[in-house]
């Protein structure tokens, strides 16, 4: 099967994924028909919002169960059964809606990083690579991240810096996805890795968040050290990770790569 980017599918599917529901406006929805897969996937991603994860599995399998073959309710129950640390239904979910709309490229992805992130990274390659192809130019950067880390995780740091010819580094990314622009134009050496650290810059350039530069910091730490590893500066390297453990923001990807790292260098115990 031929997978080529569709802008429509693409914006349905980023429309699905930033819904921001209430709880009120999916039941006054379900009201009318209790049955509706798309209200009882509103509710569940309603549900999640309020960190009612339970609940969501449940709204979503509801709608899993009247509708079987609306993916969105199994991408959303994969979702929760991934923020609850139930990492085997979670790719299960992800699989079964890859299934159903294949097109879907936020399917292949949030598969590939729930593999990633379980210690499945040789899996998730082939996922990040085939949203390549589903995505627009300017939505790779996070894609081209997640195969040059992954590759430098394995060892393949060959791999990594051939990974980068999958993005177009001229093209301007979404203000969410600044950091990772940066990063790669840090591995394309379209960024010195003295100063691939700005602060002043990445207040004036993210996302205009709580702790936004804090959880920008981690990535980009990591960032730092993945180039150096692959630039045979292991010190260097180590360095990124002293520094990157000094602005620590649990939960992100980043930080819990680090972890076993830090471990590993003798910077955590």
């Amino acid at each position: 099967m031929k997978f080529v980017f569709n802008p429509q599918k693409n914006e349905q599917a980023r429309t699905i994924l930033m819904m921001r529901p209430t709880v009120a406006e999916a039941r006054a929805a379900l009201e009318k028909d209790d049955t509706d897969a798309a209200a009882l996937y509103a509710l569940g991603t309603a549900l999640s919002l309020e960190k009612d994860y339970e609940g969501a599995i449940e709204a979503h399998s509801r709608g899993i169960a009247f509708a079987p073959f609306y993916a969105p309710n199994y991408f959303g129950r994969g979702r929760r059964h991934s923020a609850s640390g139930h990492f085997w239904q979670a790719v299960a979910d992800f699989t079964v809606a890859i299934h159903l709309d294949s097109s879907n490229w936020i399917y292949w992805y949030y598969r590939a990083t729930t593999l990633n992130m379980n210690g499945h990274v040789e899996e998730s390659l082939d996922d990040f690579t085939r949203c390549i192809s589903l995505t627009a130019p300017e939505e790779h950067y996070p894609l081209a991240d997640w195969l040059y880390t992954s590759n430098v995780e394995l060892g393949r740091y060959a791999e990594a810096e051939k990974s980068l010819d999958l993005v177009d580094a001229s093209v301007e990314a979404p203000q969410m996805d600044y950091g990772y622009r940066r990063s790669v134009l840090l591995y394309k050496g379209l960024v010195s890795p003295e100063e691939f650290i700005d602060i002043p810059l990445l207040e004036k350039n993210v996302l205009p968040q709580k702790d936004r530069v804090r959880l920008e910091l981690n990535g980009l730490y990591y960032s730092l050290y993945c180039y150096w590893m692959v630039h045979g500066e292991p010190e260097k390297a180590a360095d990124a990770i002293r520094e990157l453990m000094k602005v620590a923001y649990p939960g992100t990807f980043a930080h819990t790569k680090a972890i076993p790292i830090a471990k590993r260098l003798g910077i955590l115990p």
